[in-house]
């Protein structure tokens, strides 16, 4: 009879052992997914602002092109660092100019559209939104 109890004790001391290595492995795979899922935002809200920060620089390059030209209509495009641009001038008539600029770094895109109402002397922005 002793040793039919000393053989329960060891299997409820293996059972013990089987579900604390179950609790321990979901907690491991919990943690595991939960830094996988924060390493997914953080890739995800860098590449965004470096898409915003490469459709400002195209901007940029496109009012420099309005300034430079002030009948300029056409479009552009450049890469910058790991994103890539293009913009569009459209002519309203008058000093009145639209920007469309559209940038994208990984699956991320920002997109803008400027207006102006003064192209020369200076160029003077009515509205700049990020759409």
């Amino acid at each position: 009879m002793v040793l039919l109890a000393s053989d329960n004790r060891g299997f409820a001391a293996l059972i013990g052992v089987l579900i604390f290595g179950g609790f321990c492995i979901t907690i491991a795979t919990s943690m595991v997914l939960s830094a996988t899922r924060s390493m997914q935002t953080s890739l995800a809200m860098r590449q965004s602002y470096e898409a915003k920060a490469v459709a400002e620089a195209c901007a940029d390059i496109a009012l420099q092109a309005i300034h430079d030209d002030t009948g300029y209509t056409g479009t552009g495009g450049t890469t910058l660092g790991m994103g890539t641009c293009t913009y569009t001038v459209t002519d309203n008539g008058g000093s009145t100019r639209t920007v469309d600029v559209s940038a994208s770094v990984g699956r991320i895109v920002k997109t803008f559209v400027i207006t102006t109402d003064q192209v020369s002397p200076t160029i003077h922005i009515a509205s700049w939104s990020e759409i």
